[in-house]
Order: structure tokens, then sequence, then C-alpha cells
């Protein structure tokens, strides 16, 4: 049984400095912009960054980003692992919210 990743897949570190470099700008953007009417730009903001990242990725290695093979998928999976930082917000966001709550009673 062979424990390496296919490489035809490619690696996803690249997916992953997508997502922890789009959590951290959205949080740095919360910091910033503390209004609740800039608060519902974040995704937005997170998709065209993870775009921008995924272009830089897909230059300097593909095979970081999952071998994509052209520059539009590049383009897609940046959206996408970016946007995906503002779910993965939400869920820690809700975990400590449920921690908060089960120590009040």
């Amino acid at each position: 049984m062979n424990s390496s990743i296919d490489a035809s897949i490619g690696q996803p570190i690249g997916v992953i400095l997508i997502v922890v470099g789009c959590y951290m700008l959205g949080e740095i953007y919360k910091l910033v912009f503390p209004k609740d009417q800039t608060k519902r730009l974040i995704p937005i903001v997170l998709a065209v960054f993870g775009a921008i990242l995924g272009v830089i990725i897909y230059y300097i290695d593909k095979s970081k980003l999952l071998n994509v093979d052209s520059i539009l998928t590049a383009i897609l999976v940046g959206v996408i692992s970016g946007t995906s930082s503002t779910g993965a917000n939400q869920i820690i966001k809700q975990i400590f919210k449920n921690k908060g709550e089960e120590n009040n009673e």
C-alpha cells in the first residue's frame, strides 16, 4: 500500500495557504472596518483575494494548487478557497459561542 499522494492530483498546500491567508485577511478586515455595514463585504473581499492568491500560486508552481491546467481553474480554486475561509470563521465562531453558553449554565 503506497501512502504517497498521486502525482496527477498534486498537492493541496496551495489551497490550504489560500484558506489560511484569507481567514487572516478577514480578521484584519474586521479590525480595520468595525462597522456592521462593511462586514457584509467580507465574503466578496475574500473571494477576490483568494482569486489573486490562486493566480500567484498558479504561476509559482501549478503542482501546489492541485495541478490545475488553466488560469481560469486557478482563479476558481482561489475564489472557492477564499470564500471557504468565511465558512471556517463561522464554524469557529459557533464552537466558541456554544462553549460560552455551556459555561453559563
